[in-house]
């Protein structure tokens, strides 16, 4: 299946054979800037300009739990595989972590971004997140400690939209994100710098998404433009 958030304050699953809508998940009342599968795809989780997090059983066909996030949700992530804690990151630049059973959150990162979160993402490893914002910075968080261990920048570098996402390669080594001008960011956070850029589209960059084994990036811009990226970084 696959799951995408809406503006018309929904979220929905197709199956990825037909092409059909499987379910439609409503309850906000807000746009959904973010729809995730948990580790065995039985939940779905989202995040919402209402200021709220919910978590639908996908059997069951309706919300479990309604967490109040505190401000607008850009983005959302499961942290483990039953999806029992969460990472969020908000327009009020903060990141937030929650336990769904109690639906409360367990700690709360503010100050490490001076513009909204428009992304998080989990590292292969799970220690580790990352977050890109529109302050033009992506951070990587240590999930032990809860500190910044690494900030990524470059001149050129301007996050293209609120909802922007970047993402880790799947060995953990990079972290590729999309730019306003159309260039696509590569950063080797094992040596903490810019490793390559590549550009080809001309509008700004929604998203960015390896391939699960690595071979291939996927990357979308606001004019519905979809480029397929091989040949690794080297």
């Amino acid at each position: 299946m696959v799951a995408g958030a809406s503006n018309d304050n929904a979220a929905r699953l197709w199956h990825l054979k037909t092409g059909r809508i499987r379910l439609t998940l409503t309850g906000h009342v807000g746009k959904v800037y973010s729809a995730r599968f948990n580790g065995d795809s039985t939940k779905v989780i989202t995040g919402s300009h209402d200021r709220t997090i919910k978590v639908w059983d996908l059997q069951k066909g309706y919300c479990i739990r309604t967490i109040f996030s505190f401000s607008s949700c850009n983005d959302v992530v499961p942290l483990d595989d039953e999806g029992t804690t969460l990472v969020s990151g908000h327009l009020d630049n903060n990141l937030r972590f929650w336990d769904v059973r109690s639906g409360k959150d367990i700690k709360e990162l503010t100050g490490i971004h001076l513009g909204q979160i428009t992304s998080v993402s989990v590292s292969p490893d799970g220690a580790k997140v990352l977050t890109n914002s529109r302050d033009n910075t992506l951070k990587i968080v240590d999930l032990r400690t809860y500190d910044v261990e690494q900030t990524l920048h470059s001149d050129g570098y301007k996050t293209g939209a609120n909802w922007a996402r970047a993402c880790f390669s799947p060995d953990g080594r990079y972290v590729a994100a999309g730019s306003l001008d159309g260039t696509i960011f590569y950063w080797n956070i094992q040596k903490s710098k810019l490793e390559k850029t590549t550009k080809d589209h001309i509008a700004p960059i929604c998203g960015v998404s390896w391939s699960p084994r690595g071979g291939q990036l996927f990357s979308a811009d606001k004019d519905r433009t979809v480029c397929i990226w091989t040949g690794g970084l080297r």
